[in-house]
């Protein structure tokens, strides 16, 4: 239902700029609904604000190809989510225009995904550690300290 175009689909276009070109009208008919698939055309796509809904193979490699996406649609404000494996080789998937009548289960799923991902982005990727320093760190800091403190002592 929602793939992308096929090669008998994209012969359509030539048909219709030779019509254009004879100066019959073209008829308009009804879009089709649009997925698309590759990391390039949904970083495009995401930043041309056209996506609806990005979803992420969780098991991609390089693990760079997750992780930017994610960043990048939660500072776009868009909805995304990771999925548990990749159904085909692609490593990430839009979905650009829903038929209407299947408008109210994208709404519904948008707002899951809100609240899911987006909502929780600090908590998903938070650096592990704190901000606390090693055992070589914490000694020369303090080697550093007590140096300071030994020449403002002696002035």
């Amino acid at each position: 239902m929602y793939n992308p175009e096929t090669k008998q689909g994209k012969q359509r276009l030539p048909v219709c700029v030779e019509k254009k070109a004879s100066g019959k009208a073209d008829v308009p008919r009804k879009r089709p609904s649009d997925f698309r698939v590759a990391v390039n055309t949904g970083t495009a796509l995401v930043e041309n604000k056209k996506a609806q809904l990005i979803l992420i193979a969780q098991d991609t490699d390089p693990t760079e190809l997750i992780v930017f996406p994610s960043a990048l649609c939660h500072n776009m404000r868009f909805s995304y989510c990771i999925i548990e494996e990749k159904v085909s080789p692609a490593m990430l998937y839009k979905i650009i225009r829903v038929n209407l009548e299947d408008k109210g289960a994208p709404a519904k799923l948008v707002d899951a995904l809100k609240t899911n991902y987006n909502d929780r982005y600090a908590k998903i990727h938070c650096q592990l550690g704190g901000n606390v320093l090693g055992p070589k760190s914490v000694t020369h800091i303090s080697k550093l300290e007590k140096a300071k403190a030994k020449v403002f002592s002696i002035k």
